[in-house]
């Protein structure tokens, strides 16, 4: 009986101590825990304060400033505009200066010469349309044909000034010369001509030859002539009477 209670009250003491020792080791662990945890986060703030230290507080950044009076290309500032020197009057050189327009066009009193010796055969039609033979169509006549031969000279009708010298598909080689008040085209004249663009012609002076008309050839041999003044065709007919 004694031997029993003995017994029991040795596991219980046995009991208790190991829980005790358990414990114990618990409690021991957890201060060790804490302590380490503890260091550790010293340890970190310690670095973490040097690198605070250590690290150079970055400078304030300036933005750039634009400049909205900054002079745009060759627009000068106010109060800077330079007064400009007036240029030198030279004096003229002795050279024969070129005629006028004045001098080499036709006076309005002047008649216009035929520029062939030949008739009229086909008038100016205005807004009329006229059957054209070579193209097998209707359309306008914008100027007159004068009758001439293959070859024969072709003169200026008055004075004035050669404005162009063209190769044209319809109306083959045309001279035009501005006679001051009008212009005047002389068209289906020969390859060679005897002026060029820019030359002053006087009244009667060859231009050229007869040659031929594209859109006319299925006429008798002849030139075409055409009046414009102030951008428009007008008759002929008005400048021969």
């Amino acid at each position: 009986m004694r031997n029993r209670l003995f017994g029991r009250l040795g596991n219980m003491i046995k009991g208790n101590v190991l829980v005790a020792l358990l414990f114990v080791a618990v409690a021991a662990a957890g201060v060790f825990s804490y302590n380490t945890i503890t260091k550790i986060n010293r340890r970190l703030e310690n670095q973490h304060l040097e690198e605070i230290k250590t690290t150079p507080s970055p400078e304030p950044q300036q933005e750039p400033v634009q400049d909205v009076q900054t002079p745009q290309q060759n627009v000068p500032l106010p109060g800077s505009v330079q007064k400009q020197e007036k240029p030198r009057q030279t004096k003229p050189e002795t050279e024969t200066a070129p005629p006028s327009q004045e001098e080499t066009v036709a006076p309005r009193d002047e008649k216009f010469r035929m520029p062939v010796n030949g008739k009229i055969y086909a008038a100016y039609s205005g807004d009329e349309l006229v059957y054209n033979r070579t193209l097998d169509d209707w359309r306008t006549h914008n100027g007159i044909d004068i009758t001439a031969r293959h070859g024969d000279t072709v003169q200026a009708g008055t004075a004035g000034t050669v404005v162009s010298v063209t190769d044209d598909g319809m109306m083959g080689k045309v001279v035009e010369i501005n006679h001051g008040d009008y212009t005047v085209r002389y068209c289906g004249l020969a390859e060679k001509v005897f002026v060029r663009a820019g030359d002053n012609v006087s009244t009667g002076q060859s231009i050229g030859t007869v040659g031929e008309i594209t859109m006319e050839v299925a006429e008798e041999s002849h030139i075409h002539l055409e009046v414009i003044r102030d951008g428009s065709y007008i008759n002929p007919d008005l400048l021969l009477k």
